[in-house]
């Protein structure tokens, strides 16, 4: 039978984006979402066995399962040593996560298509020069203030917004689509 291991590294930008959204701030200053997502390919890899007769989008579910797993164990290995719990911003991680991960009420060929999309921008982001990807992840993903990326970038805050514009820019023309 065919391994799927070295397959399921083609969604590496997509895990690394999802395991980013979905990561609690608190939890990233002790521990990298790339290595998160390292850990969960290790785990893909040792499993490819029992991977193998599964369809592609039965694999890319199993593993973003496997990489929320991770995220659970890990939030729970650093909550224990947690000081700093009157700012909790986990439970809205946790909605996100949820919401994202159920969509119950979706048909397959819905969740399909979302799934597509979300790939075709974690790989448009990718491909964005990285003061650009990382002023659209922390405005849009992180959902901070222009002013808080300005600071974070030391940047003032006009240089922030036409960062974020350029972005945006281009990653409309990446994932405009084609039918639209």
């Amino acid at each position: 039978m065919a391994t799927k291991a070295p397959e399921i590294d083609r969604h590496r930008p997509a895990l690394q984006l999802w395991a980013e959204c979905q990561m609690p701030g608190w939890l990233r200053g002790k521990l990298d979402p790339a290595d998160l997502v390292q850990q969960t390919l290790l785990e893909v890899h040792l499993a490819c066995d029992r991977l193998a007769p599964m369809a592609d989008h039965e694999v890319l579910a199993y593993v973003r399962r496997m990489l929320s797993n991770n995220l659970i164990d890990a939030a729970r290995k650093h909550g224990r040593s947690r000081t700093d719990a009157a700012s909790d911003d986990s439970g809205e991680s946790s909605v996100g996560l949820a919401d994202w991960l159920a969509a119950e009420h979706t048909s397959p060929s819905e969740r399909a298509e979302r799934n597509e999309r979300f790939e075709r921008l974690a790989v448009a982001l990718a491909g964005l020069p990285d003061s650009q990807r990382i002023a659209v992840e922390m405005r849009y993903l992180r959902k901070l203030k222009v002013s808080e990326i300005a600071a974070h970038l030391n940047r003032n805050e006009n240089a922030v917004s036409q960062l974020l514009h350029r972005a945006v820019a281009a990653l409309r023309g990446v994932l405009v689509e084609p039918n639209a």
